[in-house]
């Protein structure tokens, strides 16, 4: 679904040749699709693999030969239903028709259709959790591995992607309104199985008490971040929760702070230091397009 295909752009030295060929050059290339000079010239110069969210900007502009765009039913999945692709496909152009961003003005006027990467850009988080939903399985799947996010039979496991956007939108929108996050939560409902907890294999790791909840908390928030931050940006975002945590059990009573951690599901403060030390592997964005 809307992607490149590596055989025909994936490194410096492919992307070389292209340019070459379409008589363009790095500085006319990086101009039109808004990629900085410096980093097209050391992609060919190293030979390096192109990130890509690059490739898609490249693809676009070099009119090189991509799979069904976004706005064709034929993009998505053969087990969504027509309605659902058709709604998804019909938000999309309504939101990138109200967007007064430059890079989508720009397209607007100088294209005819406008690209994944920056209808993905535009697109509100529904939206967006949307298409993924709607997507080919070989989409879902690129990005399950991406994130090493596999179920017990080491598959994709696509139900905790979708799931953990969805509970990470809720707490957006909470952000968003100025709500109390610290005590959201969603509670299992029987005809519901993407409701409650998504026991993913973290959560085999810690303390069987966390396995055994079925109610969705911020707890799960810091567990899906785990999937997507790489470990330099967790890591110290844990510390600080942890930290922060901590002040705030020096300036309450007992009583109350354990209401809020409790609310929160941190049950012990330590599984915040549990978390950090949990093997995980690293995001190989430039890898995304092998996968």
């Amino acid at each position: 679904m809307y992607e490149y295909r590596r055989s025909y752009i994936g490194d410096g030295k492919k992307l070389k040749e292209i340019l070459d060929s379409k008589c363009t050059n790095v500085r006319h290339i990086a101009k039109a699709t808004r990629i900085n000079t410096t980093a097209l010239y050391s992609i060919i110069q190293k030979n390096s693999n192109i990130r890509f969210d690059f490739a898609l900007r490249l693809a676009n502009e070099l009119e090189i030969n991509m799979n069904d765009p976004w706005y064709e039913t034929n993009a998505y999945s053969s087990s969504a239903t027509l309605q659902s692709k058709m709604n998804t496909i019909s938000s999309a152009y309504s939101e990138l028709s109200k967007s007064r961003s430059e890079y989508v003005q720009f397209y607007m006027k100088n294209h005819e259709q406008i690209p994944t990467w920056i209808m993905i850009k535009v697109v509100n988080f529904s939206t967006f959790i949307d298409v993924l939903h709607n997507s080919k399985t070989n989409v879902t799947h690129a990005i399950c591995k991406l994130y090493s996010m596999y179920d017990d039979n080491n598959l994709p496991n696509v139900k905790l992607l979708i799931g953990s956007l969805h509970w990470l939108r809720r707490v957006r929108n909470s952000c968003a309104h100025n709500e109390r996050v610290y005590c959201i939560h969603q509670t299992h409902a029987r005809n519901n199985s993407a409701s409650g907890r998504i026991l993913d294999p973290y959560y085999t790791q810690l303390p069987t008490s966390y396995s055994r909840c079925t109610e969705k908390n911020i707890f799960d928030i810091l567990v899906y971040f785990k999937y997507f931050l790489p470990t330099e940006e967790f890591t110290p975002m844990i510390i600080e929760l942890k930290n922060m945590l901590i002040e705030l059990q020096n300036t309450l009573q007992t009583n109350a702070f354990d209401n809020v951690r409790g609310q929160m599901g941190i049950k012990n403060l330590n599984v915040l230091d549990a978390l950090i030390t949990l093997p995980k592997s690293k995001i190989e964005y430039h890898k995304f397009d092998t996968l």
